[in-house]
């Protein structure tokens, strides 16, 4: 089967409709590696926001080095194993988008507004002595699991492709 890149779009935007969990790579300044899953939400312009310590490992590895890797993987909710790979560059965000970040994470998160009343956090819990943040991974590239397999060796061996894929397809979505 030959997919299109519309094709594999689609399912990249299956993929991260279906899941609210992602893996987020780090790495010190010294390469050290860590990883940890996270709740997460995205906006339409390639952002995902998450809370977490500031003295976490991963928070004190972006402060480091910025760059990160996140994972969306989906374990067959969409009828097949399929995951969406990301890379890009986290920050803690500052106080004066604290508010945007607070409004945007919880909108997708809960898009129930009585849910959304119950487990919103107000943008003061992100600030000052809090001890959690808001952090922002802008996301500059993706790639996906060819649902075909390999070229050659097919399902036998996984295959990821870059794929052209931006939130901005998935406007309105929930």
């Amino acid at each position: 089967m030959s997919l299109s890149d519309e094709d594999l779009c689609d399912i990249a935007a299956d993929v991260l409709r279906s899941v609210r969990y992602l893996t987020l790579g780090t790495a010190s300044r010294g390469g050290a590696s860590w990883m940890t899953p996270l709740a997460h939400a995205w906006d339409h312009r390639d952002a995902f926001y998450w809370m977490s310590p500031a003295d976490a490992r991963h928070s004190r590895n972006i402060e480091e080095n910025p760059a990160v890797s996140v994972l969306v993987f989906d374990l067959g909710a969409t009828g097949a194993d399929q995951a969406l790979f990301g890379s890009g560059t986290a920050r803690m965000l500052d106080d004066e988008e604290t508010a945007q970040g607070c409004a945007t994470y919880y909108e997708r998160r809960y898009p129930d507004p009585a849910v959304r009343a119950q487990r919103s956090r107000p943008p003061d819990d992100f600030r000052g002595a809090a001890p959690n943040r808001l952090y922002r991974a802008d996301i500059d590239a993706y790639s996906l699991l060819h649902p075909d397999g390999h070229p050659v060796h097919r399902g036998l061996v996984s295959h990821r492709v870059p794929v052209p894929f931006s939130t901005a397809r998935l406007r309105g979505a929930r």
